[in-house]
């Protein structure tokens, strides 16, 4: 559980939910066609190679490129290999349809940049989002 001495970022609720897991912080866009690995629940991405996001709250930039990229967002959750939250600085269509078709909660960052959040990669975090507003806590 995560305790008192968590840092509590604000966030605006995209899709609703609640996770408890470890971060992954990418400080940079995600294409989901490209950078992602749906069958293995990894990043491709140069400088992420390898990084595993199956299961945990990842934040990054936001999503680039494809329409495509919902359908593989969803192809990873139905292999068990999405990450199990989302936190991004501006939700954007692609990245939005991908959490909704994947029951997938997504939320966007307020007053914070995410390059501020990249040592916490790896820590114990807990996001919960409501109707409108939610929280990431980080221990």
């Amino acid at each position: 559980m995560i305790g008192r001495g968590s840092n509590v970022i604000r966030l605006r609720s995209i899709v609703e939910g609640y996770v408890e897991a470890s971060l992954v912080v990418v400080d940079d866009y995600i294409s989901f066609l490209g950078d992602m690995d749906p069958k293995r629940g990894v990043l491709r991405k140069r400088g992420y190679e390898g990084v595993e996001v199956r299961g945990r709250i990842l934040v990054f930039r936001g999503s680039r490129g494809s329409t495509v990229g919902p359908y593989i967002l969803y192809s990873a959750w139905k292999e068990g290999n999405a990450p199990s939250a989302m936190v991004v600085t501006k939700a954007d269509q692609i990245v939005i349809s991908g959490c909704v078709i994947s029951n997938i909660p997504l939320g966007e960052i307020v007053g914070r940049d995410i390059a501020e959040l990249r040592n916490y990669s790896g820590r114990k975090a807990l996001i919960k989002l409501g109707p409108e507003e939610g929280f990431l806590m980080i221990d």
